[in-house]
C-alpha cells in the first residue's frame, strides 16, 4: 500500500502574521463527490510533515452537506474498492462484490429506513507532524434512502491558508492562493514552502534540504549571539 510524505516550511517572519490573521494550513483533496471538505486544517510551524497512506473508510452522518457544516461521523467501516457496503441498522454490512464498479471505487446503499436522507463519504487517516488524527472525511455526499452513492478517490490535493476552518469541515469555494499537487506512481515525497512574498513554491530536493534545516540554523545561531554577549553559559 502506497505510503505518501507533504513537507510544509514556511518562514518565521510569516508564521506571524499567519498566526496574527487567525489561518490554518487548510488541504482538501481532489473529491470524488459532492463539494470540498477541509481533510485537515492545523496550525503550522516552520517545518511541518504530513504522512498518510492509500487505505480508505466509508462513514455515514446525519449532518446536512452545507457550506461551513463539520461533518460528525456516526459510523464508518474500514473498505476496500470493488466492494458494496450497504448501510442498514446504524452500521455498515460486510461488502459484497460489485464487478460493475470502476477500478478503485468504494460503494455504499443507503437503507437506513428510519432517514430520508443521510451523508456519506470517504475518510481517510493523516498524521500531522506526528499527531494521527484518524478517518477524516475527504468528501461529502447526501444519499436518500435506497439509493446508492460511488466514490472513486485521487492522489491529488489541494494547499492554501484559511481562517475560521477545521478539519471535517464542509467548504464552499477556496479563494486564497493555493498550490495543487499530485501524488502517485513514483511521487510518494514531497517539499513545499510559503512566504507571503512568492506564495506556495514546490521545492526540490536539494533546496528542500536547506529549508528543512533552517529552524536549527536559526536557534544555533540564536545560541552563538547570547553567549558571545554573555547572555547564555558556556558548556
Amino acid at each position: 500500500m502506497p505510503s505518501y510524505t507533504l513537507n510544509i516550511d514556511i518562514d518565521s517572519t510569516d508564521l506571524q502574521a499567519i498566526y496574527a490573521a487567525g489561518e490554518s494550513v487548510t488541504i482538501v483533496k481532489q473529491s470524488p463527490s459532492g463539494p470540498s471538505v477541509a481533510w485537515v486544517a492545523f496550525l503550522p510551524f516552520e517545518a511541518n510533515t504530513l504522512t498518510w497512506t492509500d487505505s480508505y473508510a466509508l462513514y455515514a452522518s446525519n449532518t446536512g452537506v452545507q457550506g461551513g457544516a463539520v461533518i460528525s461521523q456516526l459510523s464508518n467501516v474500514a473498505a476496500s474498492p470493488g466492494l458494496k457496503y450497504p448501510f442498514i441498522n446504524g452500521n455498515f454490512g460486510a461488502g459484497v462484490p460489485d464487478a460493475t464498479l470502476p477500478p478503485n471505487t468504494y460503494e455504499t446503499t443507503n437503507q437506513m429506513s428510519a432517514f430520508s436522507t443521510l451523508t456519506f463519504g470517504l475518510a481517510q487517516s493523516v498524521q500531522v507532524n506526528g499527531t494521527a488524527q484518524p478517518n477524516n472525511p475527504i468528501n461529502a455526499q447526501t444519499v436518500p434512502l435506497n439509493q446508492t452513492a460511488t466514490f472513486t478517490p485521487y492522489d491529488n490535493i489541494t494547499v492554501f491558508l484559511q481562517s475560521q476552518v477545521q478539519s471535517s469541515q464542509v467548504l464552499t469555494t477556496v479563494t486564497s492562493q493555493n498550490i495543487q499537487l499530485s501524488f502517485g506512481g513514483a511521487t510518494t515525497t514531497q517539499t513545499i514552502s510559503y512566504t507571503a512574498a512568492s506564495g506556495w513554491t514546490i521545492l526540490n530536493s536539494a533546496t528542500a534540504a536547506v529549508a528543512r534545516m533552517r529552524p536549527a540554523l536559526h536557534a544555533a545561531i540564536d545560541t552563538f549571539v547570547d553567549t558571545a554577549l554573555g547572555l547564555r553559559p558556556h558548556r
